[in-house]
């Protein structure tokens, strides 16, 4: 990544391009792990741009994972994804590759109750094609093949090779009276290799949607109807049932520093002898921004979301940023969260109650710091009540 990094260096200063670069840092930890348990990351990147392409290298470690009391998951990896974007007349060409490393061999489930193993590394290159005609045509392509290398366990394949492809393309066409209409597909297959295991679906997607050309001033609604047709079975053996899906939404600014947002999604699936409600989705979102004491913006988000299908969430949150003084603002959040359990006791599903505070300092250079201590109350006896602490620092962007 060095070498990269000083080929990059040189190639800016050798003509008029940008270079920017970042850096940063997370640390998550519970005194107990029925919450997010322990996520540490650290990632770091650099982005140079011209008057018609960008180039884009990140580079992140990750570790997270539950202990003993719950060892649902491990992850503890390297990855770095590399990405560049041209642009030439109406064309886009977006070539893409994504290398993972783990350190620790990071556990997978094999599809069809064929076992569990460990995955020691993944490649993944990709490219996507487009062009469009702003505000009339878009059309767009894109195609990419997952290779992940797995050891699997309690059977006689130790070495196995898990390959993905993944490819399709969309057209969409806006009308002069602010329709859209958009058909597009994709195809899915996967193939394990010595378990004999090769299995392939498709979709198609018809979708036609409105976005009203008159509309009060600071006030945005846009709705959409879609239908997928698949054909194939899911990674279970099970045929994927046809899917019909209707969205609507609004974001409303009642002055420059108060906005609304608002969403709501409604699925119906069709099996061959009976349609079903698919998942139901609501959101609601107020944001309110005003200046503070300091000289970074401060704002209060208030949000709630609704999902149901075959199980149920519900989410209440709030987030704020009070600036006190030159760079240093006040952090409080707090949640109030439902959904399902896999933890034994709580009858499948459980509540989270998230309240917290902390402190954010913010410096010119671009230097960020942020720390948060928060305390989490759930139906998780007997530890019901614990403390997480959240922090991290960042630099961005570093200009070149």
């Amino acid at each position: 990544m060095k070498a990269i990094a000083i080929l990059f260096l040189l190639a800016a200063a050798s003509f008029a391009v940008n270079f920017e670069g970042y850096a940063q840092m997370h640390l998550v930890s519970d005194s107990i792990n029925y919450g997010g348990g322990l996520h540490n990351w650290g990632q770091a990147g650099f982005r140079m741009n011209g008057s018609s392409w960008d180039i884009v290298l990140d580079a992140n470690r990750v570790m997270s994972g539950e202990d003993a009391v719950i060892p649902r998951f491990y992850r503890n990896h390297l990855e770095a994804h590399l990405e560049s974007r041209v642009h030439f007349g109406g064309f886009t060409i977006n070539p893409e590759i994504q290398l993972a490393k783990d350190l620790d061999s990071a556990m997978v489930v094999l599809p069809l109750s064929l076992g569990e193993g460990y995955r020691n590394s993944a490649l993944r290159p990709g490219l996507s094609l487009g062009y469009s005609i702003p505000g009339v045509f878009e059309i767009r392509g894109s195609g990419k093949y997952w290779m992940k290398d797995v050891i699997a366990l309690d059977s006689d394949i130790d070495d196995t090779q898990w390959t993905d492809l993944c490819y399709g393309g969309d057209v969409l066409w806006h009308t002069p009276v602010g329709g859209y209409l958009a058909v597009g597909g994709i195809s899915h297959q996967t193939k394990l290799d010595g378990f004999e295991y090769d299995r392939s679906w498709s979709r198609v997607d018809i979708s036609a949607g409105y976005e009203p050309l008159k509309f009060p001033t600071m006030t945005f609604v846009t709705a959409e109807v879609e239908h997928s047709i698949y054909t194939g079975e899911d990674y279970t053996g099970l045929t994927i049932p046809n899917r019909f899906t209707a969205r609507l939404r609004a974001v409303q600014s009642v002055a420059r520093n108060v906005m609304f947002n608002i969403t709501f999604s409604q699925a119906a699936d069709f099996y061959n002898e009976e349609t079903r409600f698919g998942p139901f989705q609501s959101a609601i979102k107020g944001q309110y921004k005003f200046g503070g004491w300091g000289n970074v913006p401060s704002s209060i988000m208030i949000g709630g979301q609704l999902t149901e299908s075959a199980i149920t969430t519900r989410l209440g949150e709030l987030e704020g940023r009070i600036s006190i003084v030159s760079g240093l603002s006040a952090l409080v959040t707090g949640k109030l969260w439902y959904g399902p359990s896999s933890v034994e006791g709580t009858g499948g599903y459980r509540t989270r109650e998230i309240i917290g505070g902390g402190l954010e300092f913010r410096m010119n250079n671009g230097l960020n710091i942020y720390g948060i201590y928060e305390r989490e109350a759930s139906n998780l006896a007997p530890n019901d009540v614990w403390g997480r602490i959240r922090g991290g620092v960042g630099f961005y962007p570093a200009q070149f």
